[in-house]
């Protein structure tokens, strides 16, 4: 997919770079004046040393581990928003739980992009199975689709047989959602109409293609791309058809750091941290416990886009887990204990394409069916509840996942 979403997909390093590190100082000023998060971490650095990488790195780290807690104690948002929550468009609720605002600015996201490189164009009708309840996966996508001049049918989550005889009707051209679900959706619609659906593209999110995912497929006549994105962030890097790698999006400043913060050479890998600059809820030098590392600067000197590429997610910096597109973490799982004065810990598993959790615990005067709802309140995952004899060894979270 050559052709480009806009002329910034173009732009020099050197042009690319100015763009941005013009701006980033008056942002981060703005930041300390108006955001209680950053007036106190940025209370003694002069905003003017942002004009670079290397006058950027000097500034500290926010982890997104760390932002549930901080809002707890400074509800809703602990301090990071610039702008009070009245002038927001909506406030989304992700697992954690993690408050998030979204402004008004059309495709407030910028996923427009990586639909575009992913083959959408006006015409196309998009089936997008993200959440728009709560959180803002739905509205993400549904953002980035229609700046491509698609049209969307928001089919949620759930509801499968639904959504298999909507596909029927409305033939759609396009997915967008979890890769996991988009076989269940191809698979129970062959079984029930003995034929292909009629999509032939897909933007992904949430999960890794696993090789298997992609000769599916492929064996299907789909062609599938993936979006690295986040709900705070926005769209931060995107893959293109028949190219390495994932492009890192425009209007953001990413970062490959260590754990102290500091930018690894290039190759190597580190935590993804990411400056956003939307400067109502700016993110300055976010760290998003997500693991990757550059790719070589001529991966792709052929491609029309010019800017730096990643390997995709290789893991987490942290501790905490992606399953069906969503985090868990450790205080999720205690708190599901807390709330039974019980002891367990969640195995992850693969059955197939799709993820499946279990919490393991001792047999309790707790029934399964308690357990299962606190889990998927807490979680906003379904799971099944597995009575054992020990589960001391055990971490709270044990990824079995291949």
């Amino acid at each position: 997919m050559n052709e480009l979403f806009d002329a910034k997909e173009s732009l020099s390093s050197a042009e690319r770079e100015d763009s941005l590190f013009q701006r980033l100082p008056t942002l981060i000023e703005n930041a300390k004046a108006n955001s209680e998060h950053y007036g106190n971490i940025f209370a003694d650095i002069d905003a003017s040393i942002a004009s670079n990488r290397e006058g950027l790195a000097q500034f500290p780290i926010t982890r997104k581990f760390n932002v549930p807690s901080q809002q707890q104690l400074k509800p809703p948002f602990g301090g990071l928003n610039s702008v009070a929550i009245g002038q927001m468009a909506r406030v989304f609720q992700s697992p954690g739980p993690l408050y998030e605002a979204q402004t008004d600015e059309a495709d407030f996201w910028r996923m427009g992009r990586a639909f575009h490189a992913a083959g959408f164009r006006r015409g196309d009708l998009v089936h997008n199975t993200l959440s728009y309840h709560f959180s803002p996966g739905g509205f993400i996508m549904d953002g980035g689709a229609r700046a491509c001049g698609c049209a969307v049918f928001p089919a949620g989550v759930g509801n499968t047989e639904a959504q298999i005889e909507a596909i029927k009707q409305l033939q759609p051209t396009g997915y967008t959602g979890t890769p996991s679900y988009l076989i269940t959706l191809l698979t129970k619609y062959q079984e029930q109409y003995g034929e292909k659906p009629s999509i032939t593209k897909a933007l992904v999110s949430g999960e890794a293609v696993t090789a298997d995912m992609q000769k599916a497929f492929s064996d299907m006549g789909i062609a599938v791309s993936q979006a690295y994105a986040s709900a705070e962030l926005g769209l931060i890097a995107y893959q293109v058809v028949g190219e390495q790698g994932l492009v890192i999006a425009e209007d953001i400043i990413v970062e490959i750091v260590d754990p102290d913060g500091i930018p690894v050479l290039p190759g190597e890998v580190g935590e993804v941290v990411v400056t956003s600059l939307d400067e109502k809820f700016p993110l300055i030098r976010y760290a998003t416990g997500d693991l990757s590392a550059y790719l070589d600067s001529d991966s792709d000197s052929d491609s029309p886009r010019t800017n730096a590429r990643i390997k995709g997610w290789m893991g987490r910096a942290d501790s905490a887990v992606k399953v069906k597109g969503l985090f868990v973490y450790p205080h999720q799982i205690q708190e599901v204990c807390r709330r039974h004065d019980i002891k367990g810990s969640l195995k992850i598993e693969r059955d197939g394409f799709s993820d499946t959790i279990t919490f393991c615990c001792h047999d309790v005067h707790v029934s399964a069916e308690d357990i299962q709802a606190t889990l998927q309140s807490v979680t906003k995952l379904k799971g099944n509840v597995q009575f054992v004899a020990n589960d001391a060894d055990q971490p709270l979270i044990n990824d079995l996942r291949s």
